[in-house]
């Protein structure tokens, strides 16, 4: 099975690098944006490869809040379209992926001398209820907020609105989404950096691309070019000679045991040292709380990892909402920290914006036939491929492809035999349905019942790493446990003591020597501890530069 993986990536490889004929569409960047537009290019016909310079998801969409939600807070800032957008796309998410895409009970306490009031988020409320097409938000008085959420500081509390939401795991979105991609025609590709784009007259544009594994490069023609790599947005158009628009923002989270701070629903509440919108809710058997908004200045390439200000924080906000729970950073089972891009307008320096007064909309440049995408939400990446799209169709003469982006996932067609799951809890069975989709039925055919037995202290299932490596383009072990399946972010010591179980069942499967198996681990370890990790385990060198950045 190993070999079947590793020989899959080779002859995807040398097809791409002996093709002649040009792509229709080459999609740069393998994260929420760029697999929805590759999805939605395929569906619609196109001819289309998606390229990911380290792994699917590597980026912010696999370290993202989590949160499929209409951003009740850009109501507050008038961006009416924006939260009407977000809303409805949630919507449509929550009917399409259920198990993937689930509904969270948010609930924002109100208290004295404290704004927004009660009266305020009722309108805002109104509002959202208003594009949802539905009214699913309620008052509870002061102790229905306290049983709600015991150990809540009563200090000051009036009551709490209670409305609805919804969460996901980004990085499984991702590739469910890229999986449907490739069902429909696309190809994809990671660990393939596009290094350069030449670009000259109206022939095709041709890309120089180096594959990180064997360092080799190799070049491909393609009628147009999307440059949806988030943050990293403006090396790209670098090339083609535009300003810089991107002003880099971190957002970082920790996670600790449920136990510690059990949550059933989400607390969102505004820290009391600047008065920003911060998050404790459960995810994954676990409790997170996120998420800051601070410049990132370090190199984007290097993976964003939490600093000690920032912990010290997110458990100042936690305690003073649980004041009974004496978090502490020996509570924190790992942390994590994603870079989203702010855009600024044309003309501006990125630098001169307002990080939490800007806008976090969308926005989509075409730069003759290269088209960027950059900015926005998790919830409404099909509305943004919808828009790629159309930018896209004066240089590909295609067809009308507005109807291909009326949804993201297919009804299923074949059904699963829930008796195979008997012993499975429903919402398990529900999770993997919604993780997996069409896929699920090959995947039960593939694996053992025996496999279909939790991972010691999560809810990940082993047939699960073995699925995703045979089929998902795993390359390193991090792929697999900090991508693939959570066992990095939800275990100790991001799953140490699996370390002899996890080799004694896949390494054969990965087709890797015991030395190859060693040193991936070795590699993994150190990602771990370097960026999701608390700082004090951190490379002395990379707390070096951390405080230098605090420092400056």
């Amino acid at each position: 099975m190993g070999n079947m993986r590793q020989v899959s990536r080779q002859e995807k490889l040398a097809s791409v690098t002996e093709r002649s004929k040009p792509w229709d569409m080459v999609v740069v960047g393998g994260g929420i944006t760029g697999a929805g537009v590759a999805l939605m290019a395929a569906r619609a016909g196109l001819d289309v490869l998606l390229l990911e310079q380290k792994d699917y998801a590597w980026g912010t969409s696999s370290r993202s809040s989590k949160m499929v939600h209409g951003g009740l807070r850009y109501l507050s800032q008038g961006e009416f379209r924006l939260a009407r957008e977000s809303v409805r796309e949630r919507e449509k998410l929550l009917k399409e992926a259920p198990g993937l895409i689930e509904p969270m009970s948010y609930l924002f306490p109100f208290r004295e001398k404290q704004f927004p009031t009660r009266r305020a988020f009722s309108v805002l409320l109104n509002i959202y209820g208003y594009f949802a097409k539905k009214r699913d938000h309620k008052y509870l008085d002061r102790d229905q907020t306290i049983a709600a959420l015991p150990g809540l500081n009563e200090e000051g509390l009036l009551g709490s609105a209670q409305y609805t939401d919804a969460l996901t795991d980004d990085s499984r979105l991702v590739l469910r989404v890229l999986a449907d991609a490739r069902k429909s025609g696309a190809t994809t590709l990671n660990y393939a950096a596009v290094k350069m784009i030449h670009s000259e007259g109206e022939g095709p544009k041709v890309l120089e691309v180096q594959d990180q594994e064997t360092r080799e490069v190799f070049a491909i023609s393609t009628k147009t070019v999307v440059n949806a790599t988030g943050v990293w947005a403006d090396e790209l158009r670098a090339q083609l000679g535009q300003d810089k628009r991107i002003r880099p923002l971190r957002g970082s989270h920790i996670i600790v045991p449920s136990w510690r701070m059990p949550v059933h629903q989400c607390l969102t509440y505004l820290h009391p040292q600047d008065k920003r919108g911060v998050f404790i809710y459960p995810w994954q058997g676990r409790t997170v709380i996120g998420t800051t908004d601070l410049d990132h200045s370090e190199k984007l390439d290097l993976e964003a990892a939490i600093t000690p200000e920032e912990v010290a924080y997110l458990l100042k906000g936690a305690n003073h909402n649980f004041p009974g729970a004496k978090l502490s950073e020996e509570d924190i089972i790992s942390t994590w920290s994603g870079v989203r891009p702010i855009v600024g307008n044309e003309g501006v320096d990125p630098k001169e914006l307002h990080p939490s007064k800007a806008k976090r909309d969308h926005v989509v440049w075409d730069d003759n036939g290269t088209i960027t995408v950059t900015g926005g939400k998790l919830t409404t990446f099909r509305v943004m491929a919808g828009q790629v799209l159309e930018a896209c169709a004066e240089y590909l003469k295609a067809p009308d492809t507005s109807a291909a982006s009326d949804y993201v996932f297919t009804p299923e067609g074949e059904t699963v035999d829930d008796a195979f799951f008997a012993d499975l809890p429903e919402a398990e069975l529900n999770r993997l349905k919604g993780y997996y989709g069409s896929d699920l039925p090959a995947l039960i055919a593939a694996t053992s019942k025996a496999d279909f037995s939790l991972i010691c202290g999560s809810n990940r299932l082993w047939a699960e790493l073995e699925w995703a490596i045979i089929h998902e383009e795993v390359v390193h072990l991090d792929d697999l446990l900090l991508r693939r399946t959570r066992i990095g972010l939800v275990l100790e010591e991001g799953g140490a003591a699996l370390a002899q179980e996890l080799e004694t069942r896949l390494r054969d499967k990965l087709g890797w020597s015991m030395d190859k198996w060693r040193n991936e681990w070795s590699r993994y370890q150190q990602i771990w501890r370097d960026h999701y990790s608390l700082p004090s385990t951190q490379a002395p060198q990379q707390l070096e530069a951390v405080h230098e950045v605090v420092a400056g």
